[in-house]
């Protein structure tokens, strides 16, 4: 898999969609900005290499819809952070699988170990890998698996933001829970 991050114009990325392509890659990631769909579709009518699309695109599931629609998704992002919280992931996630379309959530947060346990059209948890040599992240074991949080709810730790109601407290700027 290759993620362009957005960072090619239509002839380069449809230079390196082709070595992609010829090296066997599953899939191409956004290798151009998502504004335009039509720009998508002439990508999709041009290479070979599956295109994973709609990451970061405006519009939450609509607009996916629209890429969809164009036929140049072969895969589509999902995300609580970046597609309208779980509803916006879980509708996405829907709308990939009514066109039997493979939904991969974005990114390795504690939102998107979930979302890959609930979405049914999901193949492939996204791990951040930032060492040399590879360390896994807590909660991916050594076969590559991915373990469901076992904490109550989303599985965060309380903050102002969302508190746990057990008894009142008060937390202070590092996070620390601190009793009134």
């Amino acid at each position: 898999m290759y993620d362009g991050s957005a960072g090619f114009d239509l002839p380069d990325a449809v230079y390196v969609g082709d070595a992609l392509y010829d090296a066997g890659y599953l899939w191409y990631e956004e290798p151009m900005r998502e504004f335009s769909v039509t720009a998508y579709r002439w990508l999709a009518q041009r290479v070979r290499v599956p295109l994973n699309v709609a990451e970061t695109s405006d519009g939450a599931h609509m607009n996916t819809a629209d890429f969809i629609a164009s036929g140049c998704a072969s895969f589509v992002r999902t995300s609580a952070d970046l597609r309208c919280g779980f509803t916006g992931a879980m509708r996405t996630a829907h709308l990939a699988d009514a066109f039997r379309l493979r939904a991969e959530p974005h990114g390795n947060t504690v939102y998107a170990r979930h979302l890959c346990m609930a979405v049914p059209n999901c193949t492939y948890y996204e791990s951040l890998v930032t060492t040399n040599p590879v360390q896994r992240e807590p909660g991916v074991d050594v076969n590559g698996m991915v373990a469901a949080p076992t904490s109550p709810g989303v599985g965060l730790p309380p903050r102002l933001e969302y508190p746990v109601e057990l008894e009142p407290y008060f937390v202070d700027h590092a996070g620390d829970a601190l009793k009134p």
